[in-house]
């Protein structure tokens, strides 16, 4: 098993309990609300301001248990844009300058269209 897989699983390891942390502190906020005599004589800003915590953190408990989107961000599939080869597979590319590419195949266009001064004509 490579290094970057277990760091890997650790990372959702460590994600998933942060999720059951938050899931904890929902639930511990919930016996207060069971009282109905407090509910009662609650307001409804009171309520709301009770209740929003709650759901807030079932919330991200439930996304941080689910914890794909933020593995997946924290440890990308291979890319596809610039695959990365295996070890020992090739050499090292050569590193141009930006825009070096560009300007070799503009050269060959250009002397293409351009062409080599022909004998006997003055340019």
């Amino acid at each position: 098993m490579k290094s970057g897989d277990i760091f890997k699983g650790i990372f959702g390891l460590a994600v998933r309990l942060l999720g059951l942390v938050f899931l904890y502190f929902s639930l511990s906020a919930v016996p207060p609300l069971l009282d109905l005599g407090a509910i009662e004589t609650a307001g409804k800003t009171d309520i709301i301001t009770a209740v929003l915590p709650i759901v807030f953190n079932l919330a991200i408990g439930w996304w941080l248990i689910g914890g794909g989107l933020l593995i997946r961000r924290a440890y990308p599939e291979a890319s596809r844009i610039f695959p990365h080869p295996a070890r020992g597979e090739g050499t090292a590319p050569a590193i141009r300058p930006e825009g070096t590419a560009g300007m070799d195949a503009a050269d060959k266009k250009l002397a293409a269209l351009v062409g080599k001064p022909q004998d006997g004509h003055s340019g």
